[in-house]
């Protein structure tokens, strides 16, 4: 049987990641940490995310996944200058895959950015898309309320509608937009309804999913059941995944942080 696969995010926003492969590779088991105590990561320092994403990745490796999805745009955008790390067969993150379909697209001029403080002020994805398309304009903005507000439930009404407006009416005219952040494809169809759908929206889930495709061997055998963990836990974690991964899971309480 090949190897797990391993996902974690700084709380449950790579949940959308996880569900995003089990479609893609059903037979796959999947190993997810996400790392609830110390949620968000984009108010962290790079120095203490690198702490995160060793302790992590280690545990993973030791639960035997073979390949890591680094689901989460602040861990991300500081996992490229992270040494000695497991010897996983291959580690994925989510800023990659979604600028190489950004970059590869001829049409695209004018692109917006949205995520957490720490993915834009790290400028990873403007960095990324200018070394290849000069002809392409950035334009970045930092969205803090939208990932604690989705985690709260405030999805597919009026607040969210509302927070939606404010933020993106600050952006100016764009012709594609990169959702930085693994818990906004829950509010694509706000997004995409604020640009009345005549803006091309790329976000990680499928993206990365199609990635890790062509990296994993297919695993044809009876799935081990998969296992989700979290650092810190509350019911209502367990009751918000269900938005995230579209079905019932149970979540683990882990002591990978005993304090």
């Amino acid at each position: 049987m090949s190897g797990a696969i391993g996902v974690f995010d700084s709380g449950i926003g790579g949940l959308t990641v996880a569900s995003a492969i089990k479609k893609h590779l059903p037979n796959q088991q999947i190993i997810y940490f996400g790392d609830t105590l110390h949620l968000p990561y984009g108010d962290k320092s790079s120095g203490k995310i690198k702490e995160y994403i060793k302790a992590i990745s280690a545990f993973l490796f030791d639960n035997k996944c073979e390949h890591l999805v680094v689901a989460c745009n602040s861990a991300s955008s500081v996992l490229l200058s992270l040494k000695n790390l497991p010897p996983f067969s291959s580690i994925t993150n989510v800023i990659e895959p979604v600028v190489g379909q950004v970059i590869a697209n001829p049409d695209i001029k004018n692109v917006g950015i949205i995520g957490t403080k720490r993915t834009i002020n790290s400028h990873m994805y403007k960095h990324q898309i200018e070394a290849v398309r000069a002809d392409i304009t950035v334009h970045e903005l930092a969205t803090p309320l939208l990932a604690p507000m989705i985690e709260e439930g405030f999805v597919h009404d009026s607040i969210a509608e509302q927070v939606i407006h404010e933020y993106l009416s600050e952006l100016p005219e764009i012709d594609a937009m990169i959702l930085g952040c693994t818990h906004y494809p829950l509010i694509k169809k706000e997004i995409d309804s604020f640009y009345n759908g005549q803006v091309k929206l790329f976000d990680a889930p499928d993206v990365v999913a199609n990635t890790l495709k062509k990296l994993v061997h297919v695993n044809e055998a009876q799935p081990i059941s998969d296992h989700f963990y979290v650092s810190d836990y509350t019911a209502s974690f367990e009751k918000t995944a269900r938005l995230f991964f579209g079905e019932a899971i149970r979540l683990e309480k882990s002591d990978l942080f005993p304090y």
